[in-house]
């Protein structure tokens, strides 16, 4: 029963957060999806002394995708920029984060962007746990979905819908969860967000590992 508690209490106090990162921060969110990303990975791979090829192998990309990265060229998975933040021995929020904003927890930086203008990523927060746990935002345009690589074994996700209905499919199954509702589930296999409902969808997403 107290447990229960604990989790209905954090599923609220998560609500809470996320109404006021929506209302307080999406007019002041930059438009340019992960703009930091390219100034760190160098800087990062200068500082180890990795080569643009020795970095793409070690996190199992291309080196041409290393390379645009550098350069601006924003095209690649979240997982497989977690990939390339492993190998550099940083966390995800290092990697996306402002260099003035690096030791902060609050990070508000757009990491994913939709092919429509209402379906976005937001990483809000990052803070230490046994490893590392993120705080997201995400929105989806009706019709407009995001498949997800599999993260490494023991990553759980945690998701609460504000707005809409969300449909994660997973290999041979799917879940639908409406406003108000909550899933946990392992993230370490291939899977789909989906908005399947009639608005723009609206949820909070952690990411534990």
């Amino acid at each position: 029963m107290q447990y229960t508690a604990h989790i209905a209490l954090f599923f609220c106090f998560v609500q809470y957060i996320a109404q006021i990162f929506f209302t307080t921060y999406s007019m002041s969110q930059s438009s340019t999806v992960l703009q930091h990303v390219g100034t760190n990975i160098r800087s990062l791979r200068d500082e180890r002394g990795l080569s643009q090829q020795e970095l793409a192998d070690q996190a199992g990309v291309s080196r041409r995708t290393i390379a645009a990265l550098e350069t601006g060229q924003v095209n690649i998975s979240l997982a497989k920029l977690d990939a390339i933040a492993i190998v550099l021995g940083v966390n995800f929020r290092t990697i996306v984060s402002a260099p003035e904003h690096k030791e902060h927890a609050l990070v508000n930086v757009l990491a994913w962007q939709g092919e429509k203008e209402e379906s976005k990523a937001t990483l809000l927060a990052s803070v230490p746990s046994h490893s590392q746990v993120e705080l997201w935002t995400w929105s989806l345009a009706v019709g407009e979905s995001y498949i997800a690589e599999a993260d490494p074994e023991g990553w759980q996700e945690l998701i609460y819908v504000l707005e809409g209905e969300l449909t994660i499919q997973f290999a041979d199954s799917s879940k639908t969860i409406a406003a108000g509702s909550s899933i946990i589930y392992a993230s370490s296999v291939t899977y789909t967000y989906i908005n399947s409902g009639n608005q723009v969808l609206k949820f909070i997403r952690n990411v534990v590992y």
